[in-house]
Protein backbone atom coordinates (compact mmCIF):
# COMPACT_ATOMS: atom_id res chain seq x y z
CA UNK A 1 0.00 0.00 0.00
CA UNK A 2 2.75 2.10 0.59
CA UNK A 3 3.54 2.24 -2.88
CA UNK A 4 0.44 4.31 -3.64
CA UNK A 5 1.02 6.89 -1.14
CA UNK A 6 4.24 8.13 -0.65
CA UNK A 7 5.26 9.47 3.49
CA UNK A 8 7.02 12.28 3.85
CA UNK A 9 8.39 14.02 6.73
CA UNK A 10 9.47 17.38 8.52
CA UNK A 11 12.79 17.71 9.55
CA UNK A 12 14.27 21.26 11.00
CA UNK A 13 17.73 22.20 11.87
CA UNK A 14 19.42 25.08 13.68
CA UNK A 15 22.36 26.78 11.86
CA UNK A 16 24.28 29.11 13.14
CA UNK A 17 23.12 31.47 16.16
CA UNK A 18 20.32 33.04 14.42
CA UNK A 19 19.16 30.38 11.72
CA UNK A 20 16.21 27.80 11.06
CA UNK A 21 16.88 25.16 8.05
CA UNK A 22 13.88 23.13 7.45
CA UNK A 23 12.83 20.30 5.15
CA UNK A 24 10.22 18.33 3.55
CA UNK A 25 11.68 14.78 2.74
CA UNK A 26 10.89 11.44 1.78
CA UNK A 27 11.19 8.54 3.87
CA UNK A 28 14.12 7.92 1.53
CA UNK A 29 15.79 11.40 2.16
CA UNK A 30 14.99 13.06 -0.97
CA UNK A 31 14.13 17.02 -0.55
CA UNK A 32 11.11 18.22 -2.06
CA UNK A 33 11.04 21.19 -0.31
CA UNK A 34 13.28 22.85 1.87
CA UNK A 35 14.00 26.82 3.18
CA UNK A 36 15.32 29.27 6.59
CA UNK A 37 13.69 31.13 8.85
CA UNK A 38 14.94 33.01 11.99
CA UNK A 39 12.87 30.87 14.74
CA UNK A 40 11.70 27.77 15.00
CA UNK A 41 8.17 28.42 15.64
CA UNK A 42 8.43 30.17 12.00
CA UNK A 43 10.29 27.20 10.69
CA UNK A 44 7.76 24.80 11.88
CA UNK A 45 5.21 26.42 10.74
CA UNK A 46 6.48 27.19 7.28
CA UNK A 47 7.58 23.54 7.27
CA UNK A 48 4.25 22.23 7.88
CA UNK A 49 2.20 24.90 5.70
CA UNK A 50 4.92 23.00 2.91
CA UNK A 51 3.77 19.44 3.66
CA UNK A 52 0.32 20.63 3.84
CA UNK A 53 0.55 22.37 0.41
CA UNK A 54 2.36 19.31 -0.71
CA UNK A 55 -0.50 16.47 0.23
CA UNK A 56 -3.70 18.79 -0.88
CA UNK A 57 -1.72 18.91 -4.29
CA UNK A 58 -1.09 15.28 -4.85
CA UNK A 59 -1.93 13.27 -7.75
CA UNK A 60 -4.43 10.68 -6.02
CA UNK A 61 -5.91 13.94 -4.53
CA UNK A 62 -7.40 14.40 -7.87
CA UNK A 63 -8.86 10.71 -8.60
CA UNK A 64 -10.41 10.68 -5.35
CA UNK A 65 -12.48 13.76 -6.41
CA UNK A 66 -13.37 12.56 -9.75
CA UNK A 67 -14.60 9.42 -7.97
CA UNK A 68 -16.69 11.84 -6.26
CA UNK A 69 -18.26 13.47 -8.76
CA UNK A 70 -19.19 10.66 -11.30
CA UNK A 71 -22.75 9.98 -11.37
CA UNK A 72 -22.07 6.31 -11.54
Amino acid sequence: MTDQFPVFEVVLKKRRRTTWRWCVCTTNGDVVMHGSETSQPAARYKADRALFLLLLSAPYQSIRLSRLRSPE
